[in-house]
């Protein structure tokens, strides 16, 4: 974006902290009505103190509302061009992200199927104290909110707004699998099943009289990035995901080291984007990190196929059957996929 632009975003925001913050003088008169109707309720009747709690309230939110609009500062975007093209790029990339049933803001620490997590909210609103004439996509992050305006994208954080630019902003996209024990969103992508107690050969252990069957899901991952800001999203629609992190990537994926593989002749190649997912799925449901040498990629393969193998599970109920086939199948499919890159 253009010099002009982000010298605007930065006066705009040295404006919206000098204004004031809180709802001013309708907190008072909320508090004064609350206090006159409990008054009036103890010493006259209880009709003439709803009468007063009814007409304070009502004030009160009629005074903040004109407060709130007074401190907002006027915003206008005219886009042209690049600029337009650009945010219309954003908000698609958004609104893929919101099509997901649920995002999840993965907390930093080790990587466990226990890793702390919060739900992501995904919608149209404004930036508080910002009155604008484009729609603005918001994700609520708990503890701070990332707004994306045309021009740069907006932290807000203990009442305070941090500007990104679009050229340091990054997202990478991955697959993540993991065991569900309370069910999978409907959009996630489910490979197989297990169950809360195993033995050793994968089957169900019976001496447990309750031992629920578990989802193995694939969900997508998202690495966000950009001027010391960094974030990780699990999203249950893996292509929701993966539109976001087209949008606005530059292009690689979490957990990748490098983009590129090497063909017959010993040329560097770059692979498509789809090819990099389906590596890196492969490599997850084989649970092997991305990037791990052909011959763990044969033994993952191996150990997992005496497990699953339907052949080695016909005393088994016929849903159980079903199962190990359709999980031996998306084994294979993985097992396919790995052989075929590493050619």
């Amino acid at each position: 974006m253009g010099s002009m632009l982000n010298e605007m975003n930065k006066k705009t925001l040295e404006k919206i902290g000098a204004h004031p913050k809180g709802a001013g003088a309708a907190t008072l008169l909320a508090a004064g009505a609350l206090l006159a109707a409990i008054a009036t309720f103890m010493l006259f009747s209880t009709a003439i103190a709803l009468a007063i709690l009814v007409v304070g309230a009502a004030s009160a939110l009629l005074m903040y509302a004109r407060h709130g609009r007074r401190r907002a500062v006027p915003v206008r975007y005219d886009l042209q061009g690049d600029e337009a093209t650009h945010f219309v790029d954003v908000r698609r990339a958004c609104e893929a992200l919101a099509e997901s049933e649920k995002v999840w803001r993965v907390e930093d620490g080790p990587e466990t199927l226990r890793a702390p997590v919060r739900q992501v909210g995904v919608a149209v609103q404004d930036p508080p104290g910002i009155r604008t004439n484009v729609d603005v996509w918001r994700l609520d992050l708990g503890d701070s909110q990332l707004y994306f305006m045309p021009d740069t994208l907006l932290l807000n954080q203990d009442e305070r707004y941090r500007a990104i630019s679009y050229a340091s902003f990054d997202v990478a996209f991955g697959p993540e699998y993991r065991v569900e024990e309370g069910g999978a969103p409907s959009d996630a992508d489910v490979v197989g099943h297990t169950w809360q107690h195993v033995r050793e050969d994968g089957r169900p252990d019976l001496r447990f009289s309750r031992n629920p069957r578990l989802d193995q899901v694939m969900y997508g991952l998202l690495e966000i990035s950009g001027s010391g800001f960094e974030v990780r999203l699990r999203v249950s629609n893996r292509n929701a995901a993966m539109r976001f992190a087209r949008a606005l990537g530059k292009e690689r994926n979490v957990s990748q080291d490098e983009g590129r593989i090497g063909n017959r002749n010993g040329e560097r190649i770059s692979r498509t984007a789809e090819e990099e997912t389906r590596v890196e799925l492969a490599y997850g449901i084989l649970g092997l990190r991305a990037g791990s040498p052909q011959d763990q990629v044969t033994t993952a393969y191996r150990k997992l196929a005496k497990i699953h193998h339907p052949d080695l599970l016909h005393d088994l109920e016929p849903e159980a059957r079903e199962l190990a086939e359709s999980r031996m199948r998306v084994i294979n499919d993985a097992y396919s996929s790995l052989k075929r890159q590493a050619r």
